[in-house]
């Protein structure tokens, strides 16, 4: 057991790894799957056959442009993933890739869309492209189809500073490249640029506009990084961005030095501590500390460890005492910078951290002194860095591999620019870049008109005119974009996010590069295709999206009218009394469809197979009666509101087993049996619970790279109530490089099972924003609202009105096909919600026809988190009798929603009046998700008792499902009693042993 799971770890650090072993030893990685199936079985060789790189430098910036063509040696269909590692600092500004011997450029699409979108058209095989940018600083590519003996071309675009080491592309590609060819172009330097392949000079001549080089080869292996060495640029560089901007590079003498800044007697160093350190050279940064220390001399060194936990103090007497506490420290949780802003005054401040915020993102940052900021590697947050410096009267450092130069800097005179305006001193972006010593260098947006004012830190001012020829650069612009996405990072900002980076251009973590084949394709996906397609195109496309905007209102009007008549259907349906004894037809078990002639007769051996072709439809359901509500918007129920479901933080979680009785024994009781894979590090746990700590860190090395580490260890901590180290180590999660939408929705689940509410309404409210498509993510959020209001009384009328307002939106909003059957189950739990908004006197605007509580004894529900996904639940109820989607009204009462074939869910599971016995819930697999880059796929159960009522409870269960794991898998038993206490089947007889199949 414990080598397969390590083969599986294996696999997924293959699948989860942006800038691993691999990239620090190859770059480019071309890799390739058959099929688009991406898993080990699948892995196919492709060649490189031509890789073009085309390097613009003017001034200290770098414009790079790779163009790489791939070839299919194999007798199938591949799909080709390519990834670079990107020069530190780079921001990458464009995509393209050949349809049908045309380069088509990509669209900027949320994340989550863009994937979806993609992995749809591999299904279907058509020509889709997808590029992703990770938060490691690796560019990605997936394209689909490469054709036997054919290929496929694409073309990335970057940007890039030379910082204060150089500009440096890692090359590496073992294999021989058919053809490749560099080509560099200098322009604002005072001398040619110093610039090598690996360690040779690439000779560099004078042209017209700057100077030149260049170097190829063919069938030879590309290794040796391609660098350049900072030098002396112009003073003045103007530069026109596409989009019609003109940003120039401004540079110059710093004022004569007045003996370095006085030293201080208090002095803080903020540590980051979460999860994202744990890759950095800390060494380095120790070094540094320590250096400051011994040089600085401070009367008071406090050190402050902070990550999503809070902060851990300490106070220094030596340097050495600093740095063995640095040293010793655990690196555990999210990124979160609200710890800065408690403590008082100091002197001056230190921060070493790589700047990205995954949990509290909107936290003010006042750390009361003078602040500087370290960073130690390229993937930093280099922008968002230099804000913070900025705005607290500080620096940015690059620490590079000399912590004496690093210090150096820090000793330095008062920062060199610290403001830019325009004639009449109104401020311009700018962000200042890497100089050599005494002098300063500045990227501004130019203004319409007039000179730029650069005030220095030593109080002096320089005015600088912009004159002279703009040359077509998009390099500074892009940066200056960059700049201000940083500051765009709060959830409520992502609309001026996204726009800013269309305008620019910019790929990011939460925005990728989409390409597709045709219009139709466009239309269908509802993007809008680049400008740079050609104008036939673009008209077609115009005027197709234009008629369906105008059939908008029909499609929303037919879409309530079809609400209405299946919310009509499912109040008869609760409104119908069923006899509790009844027996159907015709039966599915658990171990087949069959005849029987009562319920509990003995049958076959039991199988997990799916079963054979279903019966036929079970009789129509009572005449539907039209529920004609009161003119005001209520739930007609005369009960007092019934409380959120509670959940056991402690055991509500991955590994659940055994039952949960209730002191009522006429109550209904449930049994989780949902069985997990094996883990070899939780039984390392197990082993000695009290050496943790040091078993922890042994496994993380081995197994960190993946999220469902660090769930399963949170979950580990809870059963032995440590709820606190548990949302620590949860919240680890999302630091990690792989994090993406999916990962959000994850941990916030956690948070709720752990009692952290406001963290996981956080997180659900950025997995809206960022995959807004779906209705999945707002109907979470909705429910994690609900449950918050039950546990914080004080702001619970807001919660609850904004849970209905998104249920009732998410019920009466036109979706997708694929999202069908969503639209009940969440104006289910919206009429749920309103007793008790009603009872603290708020009110949610919902027509009077689709407002009634459903109330019902035993209610399930499951979600997964893949796409294209078919999960089927199943419930066998007391008479044998299977509610299955070919048995979706059981003969006493049992209702099950539409099925969901595509991906996510819900699907869910009624009875309003459950007869006394055993009811078994299993999830089928029917289809996984084989494409699907994060693997397994988690499936989550909640088994409600007495929903929408005042006594409600429910158990929740996730349950991991492998890649191409097919058949059913238990989940857990409701048993209801009879009031006598004691369970029995609708028929009175107690359930045979053999009725619930034991996976």
């Amino acid at each position: 057991m414990l080598a397969r799971w390590r083969g599986l770890v294996a696999l997924g650090l293959a699948l989860f790894i942006g800038q691993g072993a691999l990239a620090q030893t190859a770059n480019p990685v071309l890799s390739a799957h058959a099929g688009g199936i991406r898993d080990a079985a699948h892995e196919r060789n492709l060649s490189l056959r031509r890789l073009d790189l085309s390097v613009e430098q003017r001034g200290s910036v770098v414009e790079t442009t790779a163009t790489a063509a791939f070839a299919n040696p194999e007798a199938e269909q591949l799909e080709g993933d390519f990834r670079l590692t990107l020069p530190e600092g780079a921001v990458v500004t464009g995509y393209a890739l050949d349809v049908g011997g045309q380069m088509v450029d990509g669209v900027l699409v949320d994340r989550p869309r863009a994937k979806a979108v993609y992995e749809a058209r591999v299904r279907r095989r058509v020509d889709p492209g997808l590029a992703e940018v990770s938060a490691d600083n690796v560019f990605s590519t997936r394209v689909f189809p490469i054709w036997p003996g054919g290929g496929r071309t694409i073309r990335v675009r970057f940007v890039a500073p030379v910082g204060a080491g150089g500009w440096r592309l890692p090359l590496g590609f073992d294999a021989a490249v058919a053809d490749w060819s560099i080509r560099v172009h200098a322009s604002g330097t005072a001398a040619p640029p110093m610039i090598t392949l690996g360690k040779t000079p690439l000779a560099m001549t004078a042209d017209g506009h700057g100077w030149q080089g260049a170097a190829s080869a063919k069938n030879t292996p590309l290794s040796g990084a391609l660098a350049i060495t900072p030098g002396r640029v112009a003073d003045l560089i103007a530069s026109t961005h596409h989009n019609g901007e003109r940003d120039v590079e401004l540079g110059g003498e710093l004022p004569a030095g007045t003996g370095g800044r006085a030293l201080p007697s208090h002095l803080r160093i903020y540590w980051d501590r979460s999860r994202s350190h744990l890759g950095a050279d800390r060494l380095r940064e120790i070094a540094l500390v320590r250096a400051v220390i011994d040089r600085w001399h401070p009367a008071k060194v406090e050190l402050v460890a902070f990550n999503s936990s809070g902060a851990q103090t300490k106070i220094a007497a030596t340097a050495d005492e600093a740095a063995a506490w640095l040293g010793a420290l655990d690196y555990r949780g999210a990124t979160s910078f609200a710890p800065l802003s408690q403590g008082g005054p100091a002197d001056r401040c230190l921060i070493f951290t790589d700047g990205r915020a995954t949990i509290d993102r909107d936290a003010a940052i006042t750390p009361h002194c003078p602040l500087d900021v370290v960073s130690s590697a390229g993937s930093d947050d280099r922008a968002w860095l230099g804000h913070l410096a900025r705005g607290h009267g500080g620096r940015l450092i690059s620490l590079g591999d000399d912590p004496a130069a690093a210090l150096a800097q820090l000793q330095a005179d008062a920062p060199g620019v610290i403001a830019v305006t325009d004639r009449d001193d109104r401020p311009l972006p700018f962000v200042s870049l890497a100089a050599p010593q005494g002098r300063w260098t500045v990227l501004v947006r130019a203004p319409g008109f007039g000179p730029v004012k650069i005030r220095l830190g030593a109080g002096q001012e320089v005015v600088r005119a912009i004159d002279g020829e703009a040359a077509a650069f998009d390099g500074p612009g892009a940066l200056l974009a960059q700049d201000a996405l940083a500051t765009l990072g709060a959830t409520e900002q992502r609309d001026a996010y996204v726009a800013l980076s269309r305008r620019y251009g910019i790929a990011s973590p939460s925005l990728s590069f989409l390409v597709l084949e045709s219009v139709g394709d466009y239309l269908t996906a509802k993007v809008d295709p680049p400008a740079t397609l050609p104008a036939e195109w673009r008209d077609d496309y115009a005027r197709a999206r234009k008629a369906m905007e105008a059939n908008d209102a029909r499609i929303a009007q037919r879409h309530f009218n079809t609400l209405l008549l299946e919310w009509q259907d499912e109040v008869a349906w609760w409104k119908t009394k069923f006899a509790p004894t009844a027996r159907p037809k015709r039966i599915a078990t658990s171990r087949s469809f069959d005849r029987t002639t009562a319920p509990g007769a003995p049958t076959a051996p039991a199988a997990m197979m799916a079963p054979p072709p279903p019966p036929p439809p079970p009789p129509p359901p009572p005449p539907t009666t039209v529920v004609t509500p009161p003119p005001v918007v209520s739930a007609p129920v005369a009960s007092p509101a019934p409380p959120a479901p509670r959940v056991n933080p402690a055991t509500g979680d991955i590994s659940v087993t055994g039952s949960r009785q209730s002191a009522n024994p006429t109550v209904p009781s449930v049994q989780i049996d949902a069985w997990q894979p094996d883990r070899p590090y939780l039984e390392l746990y197990d082993g000695k619970p009290a050496d943790f700590a040091e078993r922890f860190r042994e496994v993380e090395a081995r197994h960190g790279a993946l999220p469902i580490f660090y769930l399963d260890t949170a979950a580990w901590l809870a059963k032995r109530d440590r709820l606190a180290e548990a949302r620590e180590m949860v919240l680890s999660a999302l630091d990690l490089p792989t994090a993406d939408d999916t990962t959000l929705g994850m941990v916030a689940d956690r948070l709720e099972r752990y009692g952290d509410w406001d963290r996981a309404v956080e997180l659900r409210e950025r997995q809206a924003v960022l995959d807004p498509d779906r209705p999945q993510p707002r109907r979470l959020l909705a429910l994690t609202l609900a449950r918050r209001a039950a546990a914080r009384p004080g702001q619970a009328k807001a919660d609850l009105t904004r849970a209905i307002t998104l249920l009732y939106g998410i019920a009466t909003s036109p979706k997708a096909d694929q999202w069908g059957g969503i639209d009940l189950i969440a104006l289910n739990e919206a009429n749920a919600l309103l007793p008790r908004l009603h009872k603290l006197g708020g009110k949610v605007e919902m027509d009077p026809r689709l407002v009634m509580l459903l109330d019902v004894d035993v209610r399930v529900v499951i979600d997964w988190t893949t796409d294209a996904s078919d999960m089927d639940l199943w419930v066998d109820e007391p008479t044998r009798e299977r509610a299955i989607y070919s048995n979706n009204r059981t003969a006493i009462g049992g209702r099950l929603s539409q099925d969901m074939t595509r991906g996510y869910g819900p699907e869910e599971y009624m009875i309003r009046a459950a007869p006394p016995g055993t009811y078994t819930v299993q999830a089928n697999v029917y289809a996984p998700d084989r494409i699907d880059p994060n693997g397994a796929t988690i499936l989550t159960a909640h088994l409600f008792r007495n929903f929408g009522r005042r006594d409600e409870t429910v158990e929740s269960v996730d349950i991991e499902l492998k890649r191409d794991e097919k058949g059913a898998r238990m989940i857990g038993r409701i048993v209801v009693p009879d009031r006598g206490g004691s369970a029995k089947t609708g028929a009175g007889k107690a359930p045979a042993k053999d009725t619930v199949p034991l996976p």
